[in-house]
């Protein structure tokens, strides 16, 4: 069927348009202003049986010395090749050998890092000894001096998590290398640290930052206490936000933190929000069912949930431990959070 004159008169004046550099909103209206959040990434699980064996052979083969860091970044496919685990967020796994230290730097975007097998590991942040325990939780917050060092006699790997994705889309970054030769940046203690090390307390007259916490260092072994005494929440999950001590808010203002119990056999509410998160599993065993996919998880595995999915969690041999982190702080701050249960 022949087109309209009307028809080939708008096309004509679409193409004219778009010669000019202008674009017409009512030919792509739909494509502008979705009715809602669709992700492009389905969720995905890398599991520490597979990640481990190259873990191991990234320490033997890959010199600290050679590289800026040795850390193997978890990436979902989805995203065309791009180093992205999810929207907005990567996670990986850092590997030191005894003696290494990961030469200090400093960035824009927000990382944290959490202790899965890292006795006997330090971070140092602005001039701060954060000594890395079971469970740990250690902030390198925006622009924060930071490096990493393995005093023991054993190889060490931790978790991390960083917002790289979404400060590169917004072409916020930059980088700023530390001296590689200085020994004085490793000889740190607490210092500061210490001022916030007691719960529910702070210095009354103590100067802080407001736009990130002033506590570098959360212990595990704090967290698994208030785990074990929590009331379950709305989603039937016993859940700890990690929080910024002087304001009651997130760590970090685009970088969110939480520590999640499962009891076994007792499936969460499923949930969605319009924010990303990537989930470590800490201890324990269970399933996830994320959107269309269910799948089974163990220690030291990983899963993302990205936005706008259906989510829900059950613990199979016991209560089991999450830890999660997430850029629902960001949508937060653009009033662009939302959250809704089944």
């Amino acid at each position: 069927m022949a087109e309209s004159a009307t028809t080939v008169k708008r096309s004509d004046f679409v193409a004219q348009l778009e010669a000019s550099n202008l674009h017409p909103l009512w030919d792509r209206f739909r494509t502008l202003t979705p009715v809602k959040p669709q992700a492009k990434d389905p969720p995905l699980i890398w599991r520490w049986r597979d990640i481990e064996p190259f873990a191991e052979r990234a320490g033997s083969e890959v010199p600290i010395d050679d590289v800026e860091r040795r850390a193997l970044i978890l990436v979902n496919p989805a995203f065309d090749g791009e180093t992205v685990t999810t929207s907005n967020l990567i996670a990986a796994f850092t590997v030191l050998d005894p003696g290494d230290r990961a030469r200090p730097h400093r960035h824009t975007f927000a990382a944290i890092r959490f202790a899965t097998r890292a006795e006997g590991a330090a971070t140092i942040v602005n001039d701060r000894r954060c000594d890395m325990h079971d469970g740990d939780l250690i902030l390198t917050p925006p622009m924060c001096w930071h490096g990493h060092i393995n005093e023991s006699d054993h190889r060490i790997i931790w978790f991390d998590a960083a917002n790289i994705p979404l400060i590169r889309t917004l072409d916020a970054n930059f980088f700023e290398p530390g001296d590689q030769k200085s020994n004085q940046f490793w000889q740190a203690d607490e210092g500061d640290e210490k001022l916030w090390a007691e719960s529910g307390m702070i210095g009354a007259d103590l100067p802080h930052a407001t736009a990130h916490s002033p506590k570098y260092h959360y212990s595990g072994a704090a967290t698994r206490r208030l785990l074990a005494t929590l009331p379950a929440g709305p989603d039937g999950a016993r859940t700890v936000r990690y929080t910024n001590p002087a304001t009651g808010g997130a760590v970090m203002p685009a970088l969110d933190c939480y520590a999640v119990r499962l009891a076994k056999d007792r499936a969460t509410r499923p949930k969605r929000t319009t924010c990303n998160s990537i989930c470590l599993v800490v201890s324990g065993t269970g399933r996830s069912t994320v959107g269309e996919h269910t799948f089974q998880w163990s220690q030291h595995d990983v899963f993302s949930i990205p936005h706008w999915s259906w989510a829900s969690h059950a613990a199979t041999g016991g209560d089991a431990d999450l830890f999660i982190v997430s850029d629902r702080v960001a949508f937060e701050r653009l009033e662009l959070l939302r959250e809704e249960y089944q």
